[in-house]
């Protein structure tokens, strides 16, 4: 995905110099390596596209691989690159070799491009095989996006802010996310500039990778603009990710803008909090000092204490606290002999915050 470039080259100009492009020359793009070559690795937010990428006889098959986990779902696009010669079919399969998408193009009808969209059955190496049914040269592009969990090369969009960019090249997306607060509605809108040279499709993702618009641009008819009125029903990062209309050209210029429509909420994400209490008593005749917290964290935390006594410090501790909202009381326990008086030290943390939440006690267990 590219953001705000300020260049437009002609569909014929970027389709040549597709052909001839090197691997790493653009973020994302790869040409296919040097044939025979199967099992290419593959990863969310790439594309192969060059001019290696041909298949030239009926038994010819490039193959290319990504590693997923059960229940994630991923976008396979395959786009005829170049001139339109032979139909080429894309075909998705599991760990287990079983077929899960199988489709060809029909260029002779219009078709020139397919799209596959997958949710995995299972976690491990997934395989995309191109293949055509007769013997003819036809130059190709295939790219991988994960819809759900939301991808990683997703840009983030804050509301109200207008971003720029492009579909750069065929079988390109572009990927952004926003934090979907429940209940409150949200206007995501895409927009083509004046004199546009492309239409562009949006599509709206739940957090769940549920797809709840979908919709293409028809400038030829006088409508540049798609605006979607999303209300996610959770709380949770929903996707948008943006198009060539076809995945068979480019769009060299196009605006997107997340705004709060209406909401309770002011479409803005609770802040997340945390609570740690602790109200420790000592039972000197079976020298067991008890600790009745009071634990509230809406994010997940690593929960630790330690005892301090005289001059020793002791782990009492450490766990992992899943989200636990509202507040629930917890009680630990500990054998102490008698020490005079003794602290409890308990603290909430996080890998990239440090310590969130806090709690020091002071509790008297008697003369030694």
């Amino acid at each position: 995905m590219k953001v705000s470039r300020n260049f437009v080259l002609s569909l014929a100009a970027l389709l040549f110099g597709f052909l001839l492009i090197p691997r790493a020359a653009l973020a994302g793009t790869a040409n296919c390596p040097v044939e025979p070559k199967s099992g290419v690795p593959i990863a969310s937010g790439d594309t192969y596209i060059g001019s290696n990428c041909t298949l030239h006889t009926s038994g010819d098959v490039d193959s290319f691989v990504f590693s997923g986990n059960s229940g994630d779902t991923w976008q396979v696009i395959l786009g005829l690159n170049g001139t339109d010669t032979q139909d080429v079919c894309l075909t998705v399969y599991s760990p287990t070799a079983v077929v899960l998408y199988s489709s060809c193009t029909l260029f002779g009808n219009g078709f020139t491009s397919r799209v596959a969209d997958v949710t995995l059955t299972a976690t491990g190496t997934y395989t995309i095989a191109l293949t055509e049914a007769a013997t003819n040269t036809q130059n190709y592009a295939v790219s991988l996006e994960r819809l759900y969990p939301a991808p990683p090369n997703a840009q983030k969009a804050t509301l109200a802010t207008v971003y720029t960019g492009d579909v750069a090249w065929i079988t390109d997306s572009n990927a952004f996310t926003f934090a979907g607060v429940a209940n409150d509605t949200f206007e995501v809108s895409a927009a083509l500039p004046s004199n546009p040279t492309q239409d562009l499709c949006m599509n709206v993702y739940l957090p769940d990778a549920t797809l709840v618009y979908s919709s293409c641009t028809l400038f030829g008819n006088g409508f540049t603009t798609r605006v979607a009125d999303i209300t996610p029903p959770t709380d949770g990062t929903d996707l948008v990710v943006i198009t060539a209309a076809g995945d068979d050209a480019t769009v060299p210029s196009y605006t997107l803008e997340v705004s709060c429509l209406v909401g309770a909420n002011n479409c803005l994400p609770p802040l997340p909090t945390c609570t740690l209490t602790d109200t420790a008593t000592y039972d000197a005749a079976t020298s067991t000092l008890t600790m009745d917290f009071t634990v509230e964290n809406t994010y997940a935390v690593t929960w630790s204490a330690w005892l301090t006594d005289q001059n020793t410090v002791t782990s009492l501790f450490s766990v992992s606290q899943p989200i636990t909202n509202p507040a629930v009381a917890i009680t630990k326990t500990a054998s102490l002999a008698k020490e005079g008086k003794v602290g409890v030290l308990s603290t909430f943390t996080t890998p990239t915050k440090g310590i969130v939440c806090s709690s020091w006690v002071q509790i008297a267990t008697g003369t030694p």
